[in-house]
């Protein structure tokens, strides 16, 4: 079992409009921060935080999220069905 990050992101409710595995908690914010055209000071809380509320209108969703797992088949949280392990 490798260790592998899920970054999440979507409406409250309902399932992810966002699902990416990703090797480390970094890339995974990276990946957030760079769909959602996040600024350094949001980037930074959800590196910390691996978490943040973000605003529909400006962001095009109402959270993102970072999820470590250990499964074995990172690929089930991919919505291209691939994951990159770097």
């Amino acid at each position: 079992m490798a260790i592998h990050f899920i970054a999440m992101a979507g409406l409250h409710g309902y399932m992810p409009t966002v699902c990416e595995a990703l090797p480390t908690a970094k890339e995974a914010t990276d990946f957030l921060a760079d769909i959602h055209e996040i600024g350094k000071r949001r980037r930074r809380e959800l590196r910390r935080d691996l978490y943040l509320e973000l605003d529909v209108h400006r962001d095009g969703n109402e959270y993102c999220e970072i999820v470590e797992c250990t499964c074995s088949n990172p690929e089930v949280h991919c919505d291209g069905g691939e994951y990159d392990e770097g």
